[in-house]
C-alpha cells in the first residue's frame, strides 16, 4: 500500500494496516499496525503506531506514541514523544515532553520540557531539560542540563558534564522493568563535573562536584568537592579533597 501526503498543506489521514509505504507529505492523523516506511519529511497532528515505522526524513508531529520501534532518519520535533520499545532519532529531537520506555537514542541534541526515561538515553550531542527522571541508565557524549534531575540507576551510565538546580543520583532498589538488561539494581554514573545548587549523590564517580549544598552518599569516588553552604559525607564515600568557596 502506497499513500503520499499532500505537500502544499495537511491532507486527510494515513492509515496503513500490515506493511506499507508512503512517500511522506502533510497529514492531519497517522495511523500505523504492522510495518511502515515513510520514505520523506513527515508533517502530521498525531504519529500512532503499534509495530515498526521507520521516517526518512524529519518528523514533526504535535504527538507521538510508538509500542514498538520508531526510526527516524533526520530531525524529530513534537509537542510529546511516548514509545513503549525503542525511539530512534537520526538528528535533534526537541519536544514538550518525552515518555519512553526502553531504549531512546538520539544522534543529535535532546530538548524537552520533561522526560522520564524507563530505560536507557543515549545522545550523541548536549541534553536540554526542566525536568528529568531517569530510571535505567544514560550514556551522553555531552553536557546534561537539567533544572531537575532525579536518576534512580541501573547498569553503568556515562556523561561528560552534568549541570542542574537539584540534582539526585542514587542507586536503583529493587529490580527493575528492564534489571535483567541493565544488569541488577546496582549501578554506577561516572562523570568528569557535577553542578548544582543542590546536589545529592551515591554510587558516582567524579573528578568535581560543585554545589551550595552537597551531599556525597555510599559508592561515590570523588576528586575535588566545592561547596559553599554544606557538605555531607558518607563514611564509606571516597572524597580525595573539599573545600569550601563563597561562589
Amino acid at each position: 500500500m502506497n499513500i503520499n501526503g499532500n505537500p502544499n498543506g495537511t491532507s486527510g489521514d494515513l492509515k496503513m494496516t500490515g506493511n506499507g509505504q508512503s512517500g511522506g507529505g502533510a497529514f492531519r492523523n497517522v495511523k500505523i499496525m504492522g510495518d511502515a516506511i515513510i520514505h520523506a519529511d513527515t508533517e502530521c497532528e498525531m504519529f500512532k503506531c503499534l509495530g515498526n515505522s521507520e521516517v526518512k526524513g524529519v518528523l514533526q508531529a504535535g504527538s507521538v506514541s510508538c509500542t514498538g520501534t520508531l526510526k527516524v532518519a533526520g530531525s524529530a520535533s513534537g509537542g510529546s514523544f511516548r514509545t513503549q520499545g525503542e525511539l530512534r532519532i537520526g538528528g535533534d529531537l526537541s519536544a514538550q515532553s518525552v515518555s519512553i520506555s526502553g531504549v531512546m537514542s538520539v544522534d543529535g541534541r535532546v530538548s524537552a520540557e520533561k522526560a522520564k526515561i524507563t530505560g536507557e538515553l543515549r545522545a550523541n550531542a548536549d541534553c536540554q531539560m526542566e525536568e528529568l527522571v531517569v530510571r535505567g541508565m544514560v550514556d551522553v557524549n555531552g553536557m546534561l542540563n537539567a533544572e531537575q534531575a532525579d536518576f534512580k540507576l541501573h547498569g553503568h551510565s556515562r556523561l561528560r558534564e552534568l549541570v542542574g538546580s537539584r540534582i539526585t543520583v542514587k542507586k536503583g532498589s529493587g529490580m527493575s522493568l528492564f534489571g535483567k538488561l541493565f544488569m541488577g539494581p546496582d549501578g554506577m554514573l561516572t562523570a568528569e563535573t557535577i553542578e548544582g545548587d543542590t546536589v545529592e549523590l551515591e554510587n558516582t564517580k567524579a573528578a568535581v562536584v560543585r554545589g551550595r549544598s552537597v551531599t556525597i552518599g555510599a559508592g561515590c569516588s570523588i576528586g575535588l568537592v566545592e561547596y559553599k553552604d554544606e557538605l555531607k559525607q558518607d563514611p564509606e564515600a571516597v572524597v580525595s579533597q573539599s573545600a569550601k568557596t563563597e561562589w
